[in-house]
């Protein structure tokens, strides 16, 4: 029997938008359903099962957190993803309390929304008849992992900690660090700083930035300590680096 993934925004051009894309994403695998309303939304799920909720949060009159409440009696296996332009993190912080299955700001680009759900999909379709479900835990994290990675060199400018990347990717913290390790051979904090050098390198070599424009671009607190930083990693300072390979 095929899953239901039903959509809620009340802004219906993003809602169409969602609906054609993981329409044609999951073709054959989920069946998407729109609505554009908390209202409509409940009424779809007093009508048939409802296996993944993809809800703005801010709705007037009943908010996506409400919707969620209310989806959680009528369908209590249902895994809820939050799409929103609010990065406010008292939303993150309510939307965990309610156990929501992922977070998505707006604007994080369809690959982010597809590889959530994707997620989800694989949660509720459970293990194949023929699969060990350690088997099913591995490819999972291994999954998490690789779209991790993919989120860290987007958002190398962001706030990457391990505990807001744990909340990100939806792992805990400790397990999260010790599968990251496993699977790359290099620490989180160690590929975070790989790949912010190389960035910072590409950037001396080829752009006409300023240090300290660089340095804002790559989400160090000053430019004094991102000199100091290049230099340890490096042997030189920025200038240095940039005449070097001109």
């Amino acid at each position: 029997m095929m899953l239901t993934l039903l959509i809620v925004d009340d802004e219906m051009l993003i809602a169409d938008g969602l609906c054609q894309l993981l329409g044609s994403a999951f073709s054959g695998r989920l069946n998407v359903l729109c609505r554009y309303s908390a209202a409509e939304a409940l009424q779809v799920a007093q009508e048939q099962p409802v296996d993944i909720l993809l809800t703005d949060i801010n709705m007037p009159n009943v908010s996506g957190l409400e919707l969620h409440r209310s989806i959680q009696t009528l369908c209590p296996s249902c895994l809820v993803i939050y799409l929103t332009g609010y990065s406010d993190f008292e939303y993150a912080r309510t939307a965990l309390d309610q156990h929501a299955y992922a977070y998505i700001l707006k604007g994080e680009g369809d690959d982010v929304v597809i590889s959530i759900v994707q997620q989800a999909l694989n949660q509720q379709a459970g293990p194949e008849k023929d699969e060990i479900p350690q088997v099913r835990e591995e490819e999972d994290g291994k999954d998490r992992i690789r779209f991790l990675q993919e989120y860290i060199l987007d958002h190398l400018s962001d706030d990457l900690s391990l505990n807001r990347l744990a909340e990100f990717s939806h792992l805990h913290p400790g397990y999260l660090s010790r599968v990251f390790k496993e699977l790359t051979g290099i620490t989180v904090g160690d590929f975070i700083n790989r790949a912010r050098l190389e960035k910072v390198k590409s950037l001396l070599k080829s752009s006409r930035l300023t240090v300290l424009e660089i340095s804002r671009e790559l989400g160090f607190a000053t430019d004094n300590y991102f000199c100091r930083w290049f230099k340890k990693q490096t042997g030189m300072s920025p200038h240095q680096y940039r005449e070097k390979n001109r």
